[in-house]
């Protein structure tokens, strides 16, 4: 239970400026060492977490080496936006870092600021400077080929890639020496494991440089998967304590598929339907509805919840999807 979620700003505006820092997953970043050239972003995500509208004003940073933005200006109660923040390692090279002033001016004055660092090295650059996929079928396994080239020893050698998701297959495929320098050329294949909707990661290229033997090499793309559930997510707003709401959601594929389990981490939410529950039903068809029952309780609350649905398609590929939950009772 939260209640100062449930409070208005009107009660917390002598308490400082913490009520806004409250509403950042986190106020600092380190980008840690990456190619010179290469695309390095990171967004500070920003949820309101009160009931008043909350307007950012601006963003400003303390060095060229990183650029803010604002990616959603005004937040109604309980919506996420974020900071964009790119740290700019075509202009600058060596340790960087910036201080992000975020500037709020309704419902009252704040200044928050975030820390952003980084080490970009002038030695080693990639091509093409990210991994970009677009949006891909996750049976796909799609397959990008990049080049990294380090001007200096020639016995400089990559000894190893990691990363902290298990979603890559990653081969070397050539390594040349050139005058004053070694060039690889890799590929990077996505695993059918990778999790549905927006891919934002990166590579850690481990070399044998004793200074900096990790620098990393962002990816991203999007996993588009056979089936897709919407809304995205149940925003239920305020309800009143035990107010009963009910809602749906609708499960289309591109092929015929059956629920296989569907479930929620709230005690509150339920699936049933008469005469037997949605999940039992294992008939494949490219169209299910789910009806939603949220059934408030007696005590003032934030409830955030994850409806978690589990499908087979009749290939067999087994998918799973996921659904955010949220409601105030008050």
């Amino acid at each position: 239970m939260i209640l100062t979620a449930c409070l208005s700003l009107a009660t917390l505006s002598a308490q400082g400026q913490d009520w806004a820092k409250k509403m950042f997953a986190t106020l600092e970043h380190d980008f840690g060492t990456v190619a010179r050239n290469s695309k390095q972003q990171f967004r500070f995500e920003i949820t309101n977490l009160y009931k008043e509208d909350v307007h950012i004003a601006s963003v400003r940073a303390s060095c060229g080496c990183t650029i803010p933005k604002i990616e959603t200006a005004t937040l109604k109660s309980f919506e996420k936006g974020s900071i964009l923040t790119t740290y700019n390692t075509k202009s600058f090279i060596g340790q960087r870092g910036a201080t992000v002033t975020v500037t709020i001016d309704k419902p009252f004055f704040a200044e928050i600021q975030l820390q952003v660092a980084g080490f970009i090295r002038s030695d080693i650059v990639y091509t093409p400077n990210s991994l970009e996929f677009g949006e891909f079928q996750l049976s796909s396994k799609p397959k990008k080929e990049f080049n990294v080239q380090y001007a200096g020893r020639t016995d400089w050698n990559i000894t190893d890639v990691r990363s902290k998701q298990a979603y890559y297959n990653v081969e070397i495929l050539e390594r040349t020496v050139l005058a004053g320098g070694v060039e690889y050329r890799m590929a990077v294949e996505l695993k059918e494991n990778v999790p549905v909707g927006y891919l934002k990661d990166y590579l850690i290229i481990v070399t044998n440089d004793p200074l900096n033997r990790e620098i990393q090499l962002p990816l991203s793309g999007k996993a588009s998967a056979p089936v897709t559930l919407s809304p995205a997510a149940l925003l239920l707003g305020i309800v009143s304590p035990d107010d009963s709401i009910k809602k749906r959601l609708i499960l289309r594929g591109t092929e015929s598929f059956s629920i296989t389990s569907i479930r929620c981490n709230h005690d509150g939410v339920s699936f049933e339907s008469s005469p037997k529950p949605v999940a039992n039903s294992n008939a494949p068809k490219k169209l299910h509805i789910i009806p939603v029952a949220f059934q408030a309780g007696p005590a003032m609350e934030k409830v955030q919840a994850t409806i978690t649905v589990e499908v087979e398609m009749e290939s067999g590929q087994t998918i799973v999807l996921t659904c955010p939950l949220s409601a105030t009772v008050e």
